[in-house]
């Protein structure tokens, strides 16, 4: 068995959606300075790094990230290798060729090599997937869709309405965001997906593993 760790690591200068804040780790107790444990605190919002949606992060009134299925964050996924430049369509999710049975799926683009450098910016030059492919995936009983980079929703005028998260997210599909999928190779896993169960949350960072039997 090889265990994939897939999840980008929180520090105060990651890059974050938009220049958002990045996360602050502040000293609480120190043993240098008399304490028994060293203890900080932390402080982040809560679509930071590698992490979940739910369906209220765009949909008023919709479940929360500590009321998501778990049958979707856990369970057999494939990891789907995209080369081009446009966003993905449903035209290409035909010609993949994904196995009716498929519950879950990750897209590798070019957007993992971004995380090659830690000093990077945000861009919203990224690829995902388009309104149709979000359509596609709700047609096809997908329960979990995932991106190598911070939005699954394509930028520009495309994202009037914000049609991919709306499709998605108002069918029940839980989004991962900001995956580093560099080190993986297409082909089926087993996922684990764990965001923190944050009471009421519209979002939440996650680890997430993919494992290779």
């Amino acid at each position: 068995m090889k265990v994939h760790d897939v999840t980008l690591v929180m520090r105060p200068d990651m890059t974050t959606w938009n220049a958002e804040p990045g996360p602050t780790i502040t000293p609480f107790r120190r043993i240098a300075e008399g304490d028994t444990a060293n203890v900080s605190t932390i402080t982040f919002g809560d679509h930071t790094g590698t992490h979940v949606d739910p369906p209220l992060h765009f949909i008023e009134g919709g479940a929360t990230v500590d009321r998501l299925p778990l049958e979707a964050l856990v369970g057999d996924c494939v990891v789907v290798d995209y080369d081009g430049t446009a966003h993905i369509d449903d035209a290409w999710l035909e010609r993949a060729r994904l196995r009716r049975s498929v519950e879950r799926v990750l897209f590798k683009t070019h957007n993992s090599e971004l995380w090659r450098d830690p000093t990077a910016q945000f861009t919203r030059d990224f690829v995902t997937i388009n309104a149709s492919a979000a359509r596609w995936c709700v047609a096809r009983g997908v329960k979990l869709v995932g991106i190598d980079y911070l939005s699954i929703e394509p930028q520009g005028p495309e994202k009037a309405g914000y049609p991919v998260h709306h499709t998605l997210l108002g069918a029940g599909v839980v989004i991962i965001e900001g995956l580093d999928l560099r080190g993986v190779a297409a082909g089926a896993y087993e996922l684990v997906c764990a965001p923190i169960k944050i009471a009421g949350g519209d979002g939440a960072p996650a680890r997430v593993f993919l494992i290779e039997r």
